[in-house]
């Protein structure tokens, strides 16, 4: 019998794996040219990393940062690279006073946005910062104030202009709508880098996803490992995680729990139906569920289900309705 500490000791393990599947990695070594680039030529590579929710954005930059973590000498505060989470309403103001915050400023609170903005451009110098990476960029997008996007996209053309160092706007698909209404900052990130799903319909990508799938299942170490090589299971799990690395995660972890509460020796089909609707979407039950018999056998990205997507202008409008 395996203690509960030994589950959730293999739950967290699985939840720190960094699993470098090839969309991962080809992001995670552009980045890091970039920051290389800098600290030998001292010119700045600039970055739009974008990606549906679950693609793995924020896994990213959490690996890049403790690739690269802070340190501290006589000199002071070495920060090689700086990742700052965009607040969910953002304004210029307070997306200055986050940046002040992780740059350690004691009275980040003070001073008008212009004097804000010199002091971030001071300590990026002072901390011998080569890299920034802007995570949640489409707060920016999202809100309804429709003045908001374009005023961040010149405050972040002047910052960038002037701090010269490599920078990352991370976020989902709407980001690119900040490039899209400012030329000259258009012009500063050459390079898009999409973080996509999983794809069943390309034989790689197919291969990449049931890999990752078996990686987590061995890290889990049950008994009796999932198995993996009949061709309904494999639609089963694509439709339940939508090709998605962080519902990957969930569900394989939610079944993990699930099999261990009943002794099973492995994950099977009826832990994976449960572990859907316990741990991905409470609404997938039944027909709605890809691991039970009546499952509609259509992709879970219609309004109302768990995959959905609205449009930017949907999300826009849904918001304002909420004010």
């Amino acid at each position: 019998m395996i203690s509960q500490s030994m589950i959730n000791q293999k739950s967290a393990d699985v939840l720190s794996m960094v699993i470098k599947h090839p969309s991962f990695n080809d992001a995670y070594q552009l980045i890091r040219e970039a920051y290389h680039f800098k600290l030998q030529t001292g010119l700045a590579q600039n970055y739009l990393v974008v990606g549906s929710s679950g693609t793995g954005k924020t896994h990213l930059s959490e690996f890049l940062g403790k690739e690269f973590p802070a340190t501290e000498n006589t000199d002071g505060i070495n920060i090689p690279l700086l990742v700052v989470e965009i607040p969910s309403k953002p304004t210029i103001k307070n997306l200055a006073e986050e940046m002040l915050v992780q740059l350690g400023d004691p009275l980040y609170y003070r001073g008008s946005a212009i004097q804000k903005t010199t002091r971030i451009l001071q300590l990026i110098r002072a901390c011998q910062i080569k890299l920034i990476i802007f995570d949640e960029m489409h707060h920016f997008v999202d809100q309804v104030n429709k003045k908001a996007p374009a005023e961040v996209a010149d405050w972040l053309k002047s910052l960038i202009n002037k701090a010269q160092v490599s920078t990352v706007l991370m976020g989902l698909e709407q980001t690119q709508t900040i490039l899209d209404i400012n030329e000259q900052l258009r012009r500063r990130f050459c390079r898009r880098i999409d973080l996509k799903p999983f794809d069943l319909n390309c034989s790689a990508s197919r291969s990449q996803f049931l890999g990752v799938i078996k990686k987590i299942d061995e890290a889990l170490a049950l008994p009796s490992p999932l198995d993996l090589q009949q061709e309904s299971i494999a639609r089963q799990l694509h439709f339940a995680t939508y090709g998605l690395m962080g519902y990957i995660v969930k569900l394989m972890l939610g079944a993990f729990h699930i099999a261990r509460s009943r002794n099973l020796p492995g994950i099977d089909r009826q832990c994976l139906e449960q572990g859907f609707s316990d741990y991905v979407w409470v609404e997938g039950v039944g027909k709605l569920n890809p691991f039970n018999p009546q499952f509609i056998g259509e992709r879970l990205d219609k309004r109302g289900m768990i995959f959905y997507k609205p449009s930017a202008l949907e999300v826009i409008i849904n918001k304002g309705k909420k004010l």
